[in-house]
């Protein structure tokens, strides 16, 4: 009895099925099957236009091409070849797509499952951004990137947060260098995309709307800092902006000192949300998330409902480790789900054998388009 060889059928009937497929799920078993089946996710044709439900893309394995996903959804890890990704650091967004850096600072986007890669200009290209000739893995120079779109829309900007300084700088697909953005108010901490125009949250709790929109580059300082009380164990807190349902929020995240040098000296211990009043500009203490869930760390902050995604948790915050690889130390220790309403840390059931100071765990809704 001869059997067939499934890697030879036809592109057209491959394009059918492709089409019918519901999920990233479905696709990522789909593309598993061979090479010949996964290649036909290049072709836009083949989008999948359900919701995607967001997955943990986990940190690299030393010698090899194949990154892992997990999935909440299925509870299954799914291994797809995303070599473009090898040895770089990488941002997650919830367009499915990637924002990777080498060790010479060249950048680009990359969607990890379609393999669509679109380069960026290096950081080279700017000469007042006074980056390194060559990076090291604990050099770390970018500390986030995050989009306003799909690099599918015309309108896609890219934005980072590099330096010890938390500077800003924006480039787009095509364009031949980075522009810098104003940051005298001092060092960035998080910044996202809403309403046409980028968000900015500071050192000082203060946030800063940059309007990319027109000709003209706009800064108007968009909300003034909360009040905020400290809490005595916090050794250290750091800040994020998410939107929820047309909403603003900051999350905090406070962390403390375990005292033991054997292990990465941070954890995370509790988190607090607030909510701005869009009339008012100020900020106020949430304590319910209205059935949302968050979805923080080395990626775009971004969330999502219960309603539409209920294999996760209401109320709850997704987090990985975006601070302990500064120390040259592999970042996938301090990573979780926070309950916010009994304040308990439960942990991801994947993730902590890969151990990389590059590619710390991220998360990605993933996209084929």
């Amino acid at each position: 009895m001869v059997m067939a060889d499934w890697s030879k059928l036809p592109d057209d009937l491959l394009k059918v099925i492709a089409k019918r497929l519901n999920s990233a799920e479905d696709y990522a078993s789909f593309g598993a099957v061979c090479k010949s089946w996964y290649s036909i996710f290049g072709d836009k044709e083949c989008g999948c236009s359900g919701l995607k439900s967001p997955w943990l893309m986990l940190a690299e394995k030393k010698d090899s091409d194949i990154r892992q996903f997990y999935s909440p959804l299925t509870g299954k890890v799914y291994e797809i070849p995303v070599p473009k990704a090898a040895g770089k650091w990488s941002w997650g967004s919830p367009y499915g797509w990637l924002v990777t850096l080498s060790t010479h600072f060249d950048m680009s986007l990359l969607n990890p499952i379609t393999g669509i890669h679109i380069p960026l200009p290096s950081l080279h290209a700017c000469p007042l951004m006074n980056v390194p000739e060559k990076s090291q893995s604990n050099d770390i120079f970018i500390y986030k990137a995050v989009l306003s779109s799909s690099p599918s829309s015309p309108e896609c900007a890219v934005v980072i947060i590099y330096s010890d300084y938390g500077r800003l700088a924006l480039t787009k697909p095509g364009h031949r260098t980075w522009t810098l953005l104003e940051s005298d108010y001092g060092p960035v901490e998080d910044i996202i995309y809403f309403n046409g125009s980028f968000l900015a949250v500071n050192m000082s709790w203060e946030v800063w709307m940059y309007d990319v929109s027109g000709s003209e580059m706009k800064t108007i300082r968009f909300a003034p800092a909360p009040l905020v009380h400290e809490i005595d164990e916090i050794e250290y807190e750091a800040k994020y902006l998410v939107e929820a349902r047309g909403e603003i929020y900051m999350v905090i995240r406070n962390l403390y000192d375990t005292a033991r040098r054997d292990i990465p000296y941070m954890r995370t211990w509790t988190f607090s949300v607030m909510k701005l009043d869009m009339s008012s500009k100020r900020w106020e203490d949430v304590e319910d998330m209205e059935h949302s869930t968050f979805f923080l760390g080395n990626n775009h902050s971004f969330s999502t409902s219960a309603s539409d995604y209920p294999e996760f948790r209401r109320n709850t915050i997704y987090f990985t480790d975006d601070y302990c690889g500064f120390l040259d130390i592999p970042r996938n220790f301090d990573m979780g789900i926070y309950n916010y309403h009994d304040t308990q840390i439960q942990h991801y059931p994947v993730g902590h054998e890969a151990l990389s100071v590059f590619s710390a765990p991220l998360w990605i809704k993933p996209s084929f388009s």
